[in-house]
């Protein structure tokens, strides 16, 4: 799977060893900061979100978590890497879904 494309299309880390095809194994969640560990879903997100006049290119796109992306939406700036930012999350989603991100903080698949 190409990690370019459209937003809404997600991927998943393989379980398997790394091919040369899977370049993004390795690769950290750019709003969370933690690492894209196997088996954890992701996307790409928009740094500017289009909705604020971000582009389309490759220049606004990095690989996030697919949870911490839905979380961000449209804000900029946006940051899950410190404590108090993920504390500060839990305004923005239900306890489920908090309890589902502390997962993939910890690098659990997902």
């Amino acid at each position: 799977a190409c990690v370019g494309g459209h937003a809404d299309r997600h991927y998943t880390m393989p379980q398997a060893a790394p091919h040369p095809r899977h370049w993004f194994l390795g690769m950290v969640c750019a709003i969370c900061g933690t690492l894209i560990a196997a088996g954890q879903a992701f996307n790409t997100d928009h740094t500017m979100p289009l909705s604020r006049g971000g582009r389309r290119g490759r220049a606004n796109k990095e690989l996030a978590h697919i949870l911490c992306n839905a979380v961000k939406g449209n804000r900029y700036p946006f940051s899950l890497r410190t404590t108090a930012d993920r504390e500060a999350a839990r305004s923005h989603v239900t306890p489920r879904t908090y309890r589902a991100l502390e997962r993939i903080w910890a690098g659990e698949a997902g």
